[in-house]
């Protein structure tokens, strides 16, 4: 179980907005929240995401659960270009890859060669670093990044162009598209379908791996 909302009670001044609301995420669950405007069911997912506290009850995740909120109409905000803001989310990855050419050019120093004992530390040094790339698909990572850009309508020649000057629809498919490469366990989306076509979205339910909360 990912989370669990036990119990828990809203309230605005003596109106209660909602009242002992129980539900469930299960692992690998897609759950939809469905209700009538000003039913609060914003407010119940701010609570879930941990921003707002309830007035009763509580939210019981799994232990290091890693979660991310993407609120209504909400979108990236980012001097830097499509492609940057997404190859952010790869810090790591992009520091390990520098090493390794920092490495690779050491190996390939004559001097370094030529000390039997400095050339066996730089070449255990590079196997390890490289197993930890490998293994968190530092090879992979950039088509990972073509790959949903593609799916929410960004192409190469996109990729340069400025985060601020997309529309605000375009910035929210941006913050969504960050947040499904970040690969958090739960993804907590306020009504997620806003800025999406029906083939985005049909494309956006058939990825992999992702659970979701949505309202």
């Amino acid at each position: 179980m990912l989370l669990q909302v036990q119990q828990v009670t809203r309230r605005f001044g003596a109106e209660t907005l909602f009242a002992d609301v129980n539900m469930d995420i299960p692992d690998n669950g897609r759950v939809a929240l469905v209700g009538r405007n000003g039913a609060g069911k914003s407010t119940l997912i701010r609570i879930i995401a941990g921003i707002d506290a309830p007035d009763k009850g509580q939210i019981v995740t799994r232990k290091k659960l890693t979660l991310g909120y993407l609120a209504q109409d909400t979108g990236l905000d980012s001097n830097k270009s499509i492609w940057e803001e997404m190859a952010s989310v790869f810090a790591a990855l992009q520091a390990q890859e520098d090493q390794l050419h920092e490495l690779e050019a050491q190996m390939s120093d004559p001097d370094i060669i030529a000390d039997p004992d400095q050339f066996e530390q730089v070449t255990t040094t590079y196997d390890r670093i490289q197993s930890d790339f490998k293994a968190n698909n530092g090879y992979g990572y950039r088509a990972e990044i073509r790959g949903v850009l593609h799916g929410f309508g960004f192409n190469e020649p996109d990729y340069d162009r400025s985060v601020n000057e997309l529309s605000g629809g375009q910035k929210t498919q941006l913050a969504l598209a960050k947040l499904l490469l970040e690969k958090r366990d739960l993804l907590i989306l306020d009504e997620p379908t806003n800025h999406l076509d029906v083939e985005t979205l049909t494309w956006l339910e058939g990825t992999s791996g992702l659970t979701r909360a949505r309202c």
